[in-house]
């Protein structure tokens, strides 16, 4: 692990040295060393001096005792801890044995990887109008390195971690002056050093002759099982129960509650008292194998698999492009690095992205990356909608009628639009709530009346099969039409009409594209690309307007809300999501209520307003809020008798949400996970279950086939409402259970199997349903309902955007409440986009801007003669 946390007290960043904080005995510490270039600029060398160290922190030249940077505020940041930490494995053995090569083998990779960072060093420019970043290449900091960690029940466990404290000073060699530092480009690619960190460790460990296994969230030694790592992990168990007991699930928070929850170290405690406290813990066994782990110790590398770092790249390629367009070039990095640890050197896995098809530019001062497949997948999806424009004949070519004569100016343009259209490829583009459905129905009952059948379709089984079939038209899921070859033949030279076609991905757009080309039909997609984009990758919708040069017919006057509430939502319609809010909370609807009262608050306001006979929807970023907020709902209707208070209890299945990469890799899962296919695979049915209990013989090969679900349990009672989360059937098979839908639950038959208020009966065992009150925007969009609550508080803020708030505030008639702890945390929460960038846009822009000269897949290698191109050359492979 790395962890770079910021320090902003003097006294605080003097304890490093202090041995009111640290004690330098030689056993649990080591005394603090200077590092770095700039600390030889300034005279320091070899240990920490406390005058030194003091001097720095109150940000004085040690050599003058005179303010060290020109400038000097009062709050101003000491410094950065650059926090590395091992496996617990490693912890161990070193704990154990105290052989000083590992220690030499973790200082080298804590070193290497500080001076990489080092290296990428920057400060500001602020003269002559200039406001842009510089690097120097140098740093100061002090490295102290720790074996344990705190005590839990007056008793440390091994932990062998590194404090490598660098200061807000810089040197900038221009302007012969030092500056304060800028770190914020080393924070944001701190996954990536941390993978560079472990890698280096790792095949230093390997060369020693400790091999390595990988492991969910990283690496262990080989040989040392989990449960031997589990029993010296008591301060991670402390902090997560803790975590878990007040809803925290963000990594840096739960950082913040270790700080707040740790013992001060012992003074009074050994080596050899803790090693045997630590022998104790273990069985016979166990340590037999940390002794031969330790003997090992020294001995012939094991040979390395020549192809990991290809695996290791091909891995990080599909993984991290199955969901955006476009990445930060290092997080593609440090996804190899890891799946490639102790396998494959740092330098092997560059060498092999460097050969790799990734496309790579600068955008906004950070490097970013996409692939030639990703590009090509876009440009046939762009020339497609092209070669159609004003190819085709006009279902009616002039419209002077229509049967809806209430419809509005802009419905009646984009009407018209469509059916006058001459090309293949038709957009509609409508804010939530103006309106897109009604004037659907009137495009195609005169698309139907000119000759040519119109088929419907959308994302989601609840788009199609629940909303679009709830008002009137006979629909069906995108993922059925690309499948079900029976109705391909009845679409084929007819119109292809898809809804909330913003939630499309760019491969499923072009696989529509292409079947549409295939069968000779038109297509015409309806949505809105400022609400919530694909989950898988690609902003198909906005690159057909914006690099396709489709005109969408666009509505705007929203027919849902009206007078302030529809003031508001037209300003989180247009991007302005600050002010939205702002005026959502003039009307008085933007709560900030503190934790301990503010889930109860909406919960009440939810239960009043269903038992006024009111439509409602509870709406989260997140599903560990969400989740907190279904507590208190249930909790009030059973007060009201809503519900019952007999419950039963049912296994459910969660989806884990991987990538088809990290499907197809066994350290991703755990004892209980479990496999569902949703097509037939070699030796297994559609719908067919099997249990992650074997991992040795999990159909990795087959990923593309399966979804991996996390078992849990859940708690019903009569008159709960529950929503289905995957596709399915009831119980006879005689009706579809669609992702989304919501049902009341009228009891439980004899074998306790569920029965719903409709008549139908879900299963014991369906598994795939959640209790029905709270969504996340995602499940929101496309609904409409009287009145909208939205639980957003500090903990899901990470996961809020102006696109989530907007979904969000969007949903109601009659008006919306907002729960909060901070409304201006809230506001700065909501105030950035998750606007995904697509390849094209990166080609077009980025890469060109940089003059990154772009090549075919076939021309691999530059001809010596051309040192120019080799040196400008962005786009590999």
């Amino acid at each position: 692990m790395l962890r770079i946390t910021q320090s902003t007290g003097v006294d605080r960043a003097k304890s490093y040295y202090s041995t009111a904080d640290y004690y330098l005995d030689g056993e649990q510490e080591l005394p603090g060393r200077w590092r770095g270039k700039g600390a030889r600029r300034l005279g320091l060398a070899g240990e920490v001096d406390r005058f030194d160290w003091e001097a720095l922190c109150e940000n004085r030249d040690p050599r003058t005792g005179r303010q060290l940077t020109l400038r000097q505020n009062a709050d101003r940041t000491v410094g950065y801890d650059f926090n590395f930490h091992v496996p617990k494995s490693l912890s161990l053995l070193y704990g154990m044995s105290r052989d000083e090569r590992l220690l030499d083998a973790f200082r080298d990779a804590v070193d290497g990887t500080m001076h990489d960072m080092e290296a990428e060093m920057q400060t500001r420019v602020r003269k002559q109008g200039k406001n842009e970043n510089k690097r120097t290449g140098n740093m100061t900091w002090g490295e102290f390195i720790h074996f344990t960690s705190r005590p839990v029940d007056g008793v440390p466990d091994p932990h062998l971690h590194a404090h490598c404290f660098v200061f807000n000073v810089t040197h900038d060699k221009e302007e012969q002056a030092w500056k304060a530092g800028q770190f914020r480009g080393l924070k944001q690619d701190a996954p990536y050093f941390e993978a560079v960190f472990h890698s280096r460790l790792a095949s230093r460990l390997s060369d020693l002759g400790l091999p390595v296994t990988r492991s969910k969230h990283g690496w262990e030694l080989a040989e040392v099982t989990p449960e031997l790592v589990q029993k010296f992990s008591r301060r991670t168990a402390l902090i997560e129960e803790q975590a878990q007991k007040l809803g925290i699930d963000n990594p840096e928070t739960k950082s913040h509650l270790g700080a707040r929850t740790r013992e001060r170290k012992q003074q009074n405690l050994t080596l050899g008292d803790l090693q045997g406290t630590w022998r104790e813990r273990m069985t016979d066994q166990e340590w037999n194998s940390l002794d031969a782990l330790e003997k090992r110790i020294g001995t012939a590398a094991e040979p390395q698999d020549g192809n990991a770092a290809v695996r290791a790249v091909e891995h990080a390629l599909s993984h991290e492009f199955e969901r955006k367009s476009v990445v930060p070039e290092r997080k593609v990095l440090a996804t190899a690095l890891t799946h490639s640890v102790g396998q494959a050197t740092v330098e092997q896995v560059l060498d092999r992205a460097k050969r790799s098809e990734l496309i790579v530019g600068e955008r906004q001062g950070r490097r970013m990356a996409s692939t030639l497949d990703v590009l090509a997948e876009e440009k046939q999806v762009i020339e497609f909608a092209r070669r159609g424009r004003g190819t085709c004949a006009p279902f009616v070519r002039k419209l002077e009628t229509f049967k809806r004569e209430w419809l509005n100016a802009d419905q009646q343009r984009a009407v018209r639009h469509v059916v006058e259209s001459r090309d293949r490829v038709m957009v509609i583009r409508g804010a939530a709530g103006v309106g897109k459905t009604t004037l659907l129905k009137e495009a195609v009952e005169t698309i139907e009346g000119a000759g040519t059948k119109v088929y419907a379709f959308a994302p989601s089984a609840d788009a199609s099969r629940g909303v679009l079939r709830s008002e009137g038209f006979d629909a069906e899921t995108v993922a059925r039409l690309l499948v079900d070859e029976q109705l391909q033949s009845k679409v084929a030279g007819q119109m292809i009409l898809i809804d909330e076609a913003g939630l499309l991905g760019m491969k499923t757009m072009r696989q529509v594209f292409q079947l549409a080309e295939k069968l000779d039909s038109r297509v015409l997609l309806s949505g809105d690309w400022r609400q919530h984009g694909s989950v898988e990758r690609g902003a198909a919708l906005r690159v057909l307007e914006e690099e396709a040069g489709l005109v969408p017919a666009e509505v705007k006057e929203i027919q849902r809300q009206c007078g302030s509430y529809k003031a508001a939502v037209k300003a989180l319609s247009e991007g302005n999501a600050a002010v939205g809010l702002d005026r959502l909370d003039d009307l008085g609807w933007v709560h900030e209520i503190a934790d301990d009262q503010r889930d109860r608050q909406l919960a009440v306001d939810y239960v009043a307003s269903v038992l006024k006979g009111k439509t409602a929807l509870v709406v989260s970023p997140t599903h560990a809020e969400g989740d907190r907020i279904t507590s208190e709902i249930r909790r009030s209707l059973k007060a009201e008798g809503t519900i019952g208070t007999d419950e039963r209890t049912f296994e459910v299945l969660q989806n884990s949400y991987l990538t088809e990469a990290e499907r197809g890799d066994g350290v991703n899962y755990r004892a209980g996970d479990v496999l569902q296919f949703h097509q037939n695979a070699k030796g297994f049915r559609r719908g067919e279950r099997v249990t992650a209990d074997d991992i040795e013989n999990l159909p990795f090969d087959q990923a593309n086939r399966f979804q991996v679900f996390q078992a849990r349990t859940l708690a019903l009672a009569q008159g709960d409402k529950i929503r289905i989360t995957h596709n399915g059937q009831t119980a006879d098979g005689k009706h579809k259970l669609n992702n989304g839908a919501v049902y009341e639950v009228r009891g439980f038959d004899d074998q306790g199997n569920i029965l719903l208020n409709n008549g139908w009966t879900v299963g014991k065992n369906f598994g795939h349903f959640t209790h029905g009150y709270v969504v996340t925007s995602h499940s929101s969009q496309g609904k409409t309902v009287d009145r909208v609550f939205v639980g957003q508080s500090s903990q899901s803020f990470p996961a809020s955007s102006r696109e989530q708030f907007y979904v969000s505030a969007s949903r109601a008639r009659e008006r919306v409440t907002i729960y909060t702890d901070d409304k201006q945390a809230l506001r700065d929460a909501i105030n950035h986009g998750d606007e995904r960038l697509s390849a094209t846009e990166f080609v077009n822009g980025a890469v060109q801007r940089q003059s990154t000269m772009l090549r075919e897949r076939e021309h691999e290698n530059i001809h010596e003669s051309q040192p120019r191109e080799r040196e400008e050359m962005q786009y590999v492979r």
